[in-house]
Formats: structure tokens, sequence, C-alpha cells
């Protein structure tokens, strides 16, 4: 058994490598809502799966991720990556970086790369583990290195500042100008989107008319338009409109929902498209056809994989990774997280 200073200091040491580990190259915001089903800034709770690739900025707890690997977009992520604790989370494919302690969990498919603690878990690949092990099944043996696997992983867990480049995107799309899209009602809950495209094929919806959610049937006319960017204004919103004709699916990967100033959004029907909701709270109580970009997330329906293949007009630049200083602090408090806990 490792000694108790020794094994902190293992710890410390893991903390600040991981917090250093950002020299892959940052990710735009159109590869950001292409290579992820699901980001979350901050934690994420889950009840379901999630068919494509996460990133959890905080901690996560239950789950099934990366479900359907032969159809998720190349990338130098991890099938799931959280930068806090992971517990009771399930990975099918592209293995996990994980910068906290992985509890009760299971990586069946590829690497892992644990810089917290290991206890009650099944890992069936490779794996590296900075802190100590307990009651685990390494199938795949305990490696004393990153291997080149590995590294692209780590390495890209903490490239993107997603927090800056989801929210630079939300901005940027909010202050586009309609492109003449308007919605319609026929008086019988049902709401009409009537798509205007501009030269590029992108229609932009200004949803000033709160009542649109309130509405129990949505149904679609792209026209020529091959990404649609509905902007809401409201901050809130409760959503259980069914989609007409399966355009929840047929339409996933082409619609964004930017709520910029939302802080709170719940869909009760299933969802199609993008929603990009940096500052919102999430709750899925169905299935949601599309990304899910936003601050928390509460997850009772599946998150099936439709991967954005539409053009964003115009997108913010990239953001650039972040500073060093600010990656060693970050270290710096996991470290006297550590030590807190171990008085």
């Amino acid at each position: 058994m490792i000694a108790r200073p020794l094994r902190l200091a293992a710890i410390a040491i893991a903390a600040t490598v991981f917090a250093t580990q950002a020299a892959a190259t940052p990710l735009s915001s159109q590869q950001i809502l292409h290579e992820f089903n699901a980001v979350v800034l901050a934690d994420m709770n889950s009840q379901s799966h999630v068919d494509g690739r996460s990133w959890v900025g905080g901690k996560a707890s239950g789950g099934d991720y990366a479900q359907h690997a032969r159809d998720m977009p190349a990338s130098a992520y991890a099938g799931l990556t959280v930068i806090g604790n992971a517990r009771d989370v399930k990975v099918n494919a592209g293995g996990a970086v994980v910068g906290g302690n992985l509890n009760g969990s299971t990586i069946n498919t590829g690497t892992g790369v644990i810089y917290g603690n290991v206890s009650n878990s099944n890992l069936n690949g490779a794996a590296w583990i900075g802190g100590s092990l307990q009651g685990s099944n390494m199938n795949g043996g305990r490696v004393p290195s990153l291997t080149s696997a590995m590294q692209a992983g780590a390495d890209a867990a903490r490239s993107t500042d997603f927090a800056a480049q989801l929210g630079a995107l939300s901005s940027s799309l909010a202050r586009m100008s309609g492109t003449g899209s308007s919605v319609t009602f026929n008086g019988y809950g049902k709401a009409t989107f009537n798509a205007v495209a501009n030269a590029n094929g992108v229609a932009v919806f200004n949803l000033f008319d709160a009542g649109v959610f309130k509405a129990s049937e949505f149904e679609f006319h792209l026209g020529d338009a091959s990404t649609v960017i509905l902007n809401a204004s409201g901050l809130d919103a409760t959503i259980g409109a069914n989609f007409l004709g399966g355009s929840a699916q047929s339409l996933g990967s082409k619609l964004i929902w930017n709520f910029q100033n939302a802080t709170s959004i719940t869909t009760n029907a299933q969802f199609g498209g993008t929603i990009l909701a940096p500052s919102a709270h999430l709750t899925n109580n169905q299935n949601i056809e599309g990304g899910v970009f936003v601050r928390s997330l509460d997850q009772r329906g599946e998150l099936h994989l439709q991967a954005f293949d539409g053009k964003l007009d115009p997108g913010p630049s990239r953001v650039p990774e972040p500073g060093t200083g600010a990656l060693l602090l970050a270290g710096a408090l996991m470290l006297a997280l550590t030590r807190k806990r171990s008085r």
C-alpha cells in the first residue's frame, strides 16, 4: 500500500499535469457542434444514454455514453471526458478521461485516463491511474505512463475553452438579422415555421414571441434552407410541442435553437435540433434528436446523435486555448481540495 503522503503527492502531481495539458489545437465552434453529442459546462446527472461523444466540465453522475461508435465523427477527444469526478457511468466506446475520481463505473472499450482514485469499477482497456485503486477489475492492465492514445485524449481534454467558445457562438448568432423567416399559428396550437434562406442557405428566425413555446405542435417548411438558426430572446422555456411528420429526426442536424439568455429549459416531448444555451440548466424528459450544449443537464431522455452539418453564418473566430497560469491555478485548487479531504 502506498503511504498517504506519497499517495497525496501522486494525486497532486496528476492534478497539476492534467491542468497544464492543453497542447492539442482548440476546436472551433463548428467543430464542437459537429464532434459532440453533449457539452455540459458544469454538472451532468443522467438516467439515460448518449449516442455520441460527451464533455462534462464538472462532475458526471450516471449515464451510458458513446453508444453509437460507428456514427461518431472523428475526434481527438475520448468518448467521455469529465473534468471533475465521475460516478456510476458506463462508457461504450472511445475510452474516458476523468480529471477527478472514478467510482462504480465501467469503461468497456478504449483506454482510461483517471487522474484521481478508482474504486469499484471495471476497466476493460488499458488504464493509467494517478491515484489509488480499490475493489476494481483492471482487465486491460494498469500502465505506468500514458500511451500515445491516452496522451491524445488527455491533451484534448482541456485544449478548448468550451464556455468561452459556446458563449461567443451564442452571442454571434443572436446578433444575426432575420432573413424574412416567420412563424404562423393556426389557432389550434400549431406553430408553422416558414424558413427563408439567405444566399448561403441559412435561415434565421428571431423568436420574440414567447408564445411559440406554448404551441402543442411544430411544423417546418425549410424551402432552400440547409441551416436554420432559431434565436429565442426569453430567459426560460418549457417546450412540449410535437414535431410533426418526423421532423425532430429528419431536421435534427440542421436546426440550432439558440437560447442566449435562458437560465432554465425543459423539454417534455421528443425534440429536434441542437440546443445551444450556455447559461441554462436543461431538463429533457423525452429524447432529443441533436446536440446539447448547456450549463448543466438533468438527462431523463436519450440524446440521439445528429451531428450538426450546417453552416455557422457568421461564426465567431476561434477562442485561444486557456493560459498556462490559469491552468496551473486549477491544478493548485485541485491539490488544495485533496489536502482538505485528507484532513
